[in-house]
């Protein structure tokens, strides 16, 4: 009696792992689908995304009363940039998500 009460607990185990990497890897296509997607058809939002970083380095600038050399701006709209691409990537994949399956997604 106890090893099929075990296996039970195996089994149910490697499902949730199952359902556990099966949102993983259909996390991880949406992903690319959504940079690939902001790469090649939505320029428009890339260049918004790159004049927001430009706002938000003169904003940080301003604030932090510092003045930044060109190479130390460039370093900081690029960490901007590539941050807000990710999240517009992750945003994108948990929106298909939610599309197919009709559930909301918490993080």
């Amino acid at each position: 009696m106890k090893s099929i009460g075990k296996n039970n607990k195996d089994e149910k185990q490697n499902n949730a792992n199952g359902k556990a990497n099966s949102f993983e890897t259909i996390m991880k296509e949406y992903l690319q689908q959504g940079r690939q997607k902001l790469i090649t058809d939505l320029t428009g939002t890339r260049e918004a995304i790159r004049l927001i970083a430009n706002d938000k380095t003169r904003d940080f600038m301003l604030v932090t009363d510092r003045g930044l050399n060109k190479e130390e701006r460039d370093y900081l709209i690029e960490l901007i940039v590539s941050s807000m691409y990710q999240t517009f990537c992750y945003g994108y994949g948990i929106g298909k998500i939610e599309g197919k399956t009709n559930n909301r997604i918490f993080l």
